[in-house]
């Protein structure tokens, strides 16, 4: 897998193809000139390169090795012996051990975002008890502030009478 580093024109000419595109999309954004012309290069420089990487053949090696990941791959399948089954099931049942841990602490997330909700549910339905009681409560307090805004407006009457029988004598 240690493969030397080459040049791919085809890589550099994307980048730059979508760098003229990327300055263009700029260009219109801020109003600028020539923004039009300068996304028309960028178009043509990616239409050419997605014209010429359809032409582009791999060379058919593998950049990974697959096989050491999934050895199900390896076609000769020469790695698993009866001696190599039990590593195979360890593996998994440590997967499976894994995924038991998960589910627990999942479960348990669970619980705990139940119990929250629950204690927000409670909260709700006091705040609504407290609510309709302040609701009561300001009902028989504009009863009583317009009884009295009535007895207010009453005496004042009595009083321009008074203030009227005062002045007459």
């Amino acid at each position: 897998m240690s493969r030397e580093k080459q040049f791919n024109f085809l890589n550099f000419f994307y980048g730059v193809g979508a760098t003229i595109i990327l300055v263009a999309a700029m260009f219109k954004f801020l109003g600028w000139q020539n923004a039009n012309e300068v996304f028309i290069v960028g178009i043509i420089v990616e239409a050419v390169v997605f014209f010429i990487s359809a032409f582009d053949w791999s060379t058919g090696e593998k950049e990974y090795d697959w096989e050491k990941v999934f050895p199900q791959l390896n076609e000769n399948n020469e790695h698993l012996t009866s001696t190599n089954l039990p590593l195979a099931e360890g593996t998994q049942q440590q997967q499976v051990q894994k995924i038991m841990e998960t589910v627990t602490t999942l479960s348990n997330s669970v619980n705990e975002l139940n119990n929250a909700t629950q204690k927000l549910t409670k909260s709700v339905e006091m705040m609504e008890k407290n609510y309709d009681i302040v609701s009561e409560s300001t009902l028989k307090y504009q009863v009583q502030i317009d009884s009295l805004r009535t007895k207010v407006a009453a005496a004042n009457e009595n009083l321009k009478d008074f203030d009227k029988f005062n002045l007459n004598k």
